[in-house]
């Protein structure tokens, strides 16, 4: 199943009852908010968002930017995110389909940011590469790339054969865990300045995909706890997922 169909079945099954759960909104809430803190994003500038899914981060954007386009290969989470945004009355969100391999950006016009929430990790090093140089030639001089995936350090990844049932549930056939420090030399070879890693989610997210179900309460004390170990400079270096954030000259 390649990455297109694993989606569509994704979106079309299951993806509601584990995005709109406490614990998964909590996850998107804090990854909307580090997003804004870090880029700076606001009302003047336009946003482009590669691998938007159902468009759940991005419609939490879209009330503090002007513009956000999101992308994405699946159809189906396409149709959801158009849905959902025009439900919530946005009128300055757009979704798109994308083709499979690297995303083709030209005729989009310039952007302020350009996002890659949970998306780089799907594809394989030369598709990351032209990504990243077709993010670079898409933002405005001084713009911003902001990316977020699982660490291939991460301490969680100890336990996956734990749960490898739900794991492979949950994860298509090409994703994989990205190491940090060759991400930023990437972006580095694509041409981007001074490229800055930051660990934003220790076990939250993946609690998410795995315990959907946890409430609301119980939710809010393990974000707590979460943030506490990012704050602790030995251990956040193996915390479940990174962001990138890299300025274009």
């Amino acid at each position: 199943m390649n990455e297109r169909d694993f989606h569509d079945h994704h979106y079309g099954q299951e993806a509601a009852g584990i995005f709109d759960s406490p614990i998964f909104s909590r996850v998107h809430e804090r990854s909307a908010r580090d997003f804004l803190r870090a880029t700076g994003a606001g009302p003047r500038h336009r946003i482009l968002s590669l691998g938007c899914g159902d468009g759940s981060i991005e419609r939490r954007l879209a009330r503090h930017v002007g513009e956000i386009i999101g992308m994405d290969v699946s159809a189906v989470a396409i149709d959801q995110a158009r849905e959902k945004s025009r439900s919530a009355g946005l009128s300055n969100v757009t979704f798109l389909v994308s083709a499979p391999e690297a995303p083709r950006l030209d005729g989009l016009g310039e952007f302020d940011v350009v996002a890659a929430f949970a998306f780089l990790h799907h594809l394989e090093d030369a598709a990351i590469d032209a990504t990243l140089r077709a993010a670079k030639r898409a933002l405005r001089p001084g713009g911003t790339f902001y990316s977020s995936d699982p660490s291939r350090r991460r301490l969680v990844g100890l336990f996956t054969p734990l749960v490898r049932r739900i794991y492979d549930r949950y994860h298509s056939p090409d994703e994989r865990e990205l190491d940090p420090e060759s991400l930023a030399a990437a972006a580095t070879q694509a041409g981007f300045a001074a490229p800055a890693i930051r660990y934003t989610d220790y076990f939250l997210g993946p609690l998410a995909w795995l315990a959907p179900g946890t409430p609301g309460w119980l939710a809010v004390a393990l974000q707590a706890m979460d943030d506490l170990a990012l704050r602790l400079p030995l251990v956040r270096t193996y915390a479940s997922s990174f962001n990138l954030l890299a300025r274009a000259s």
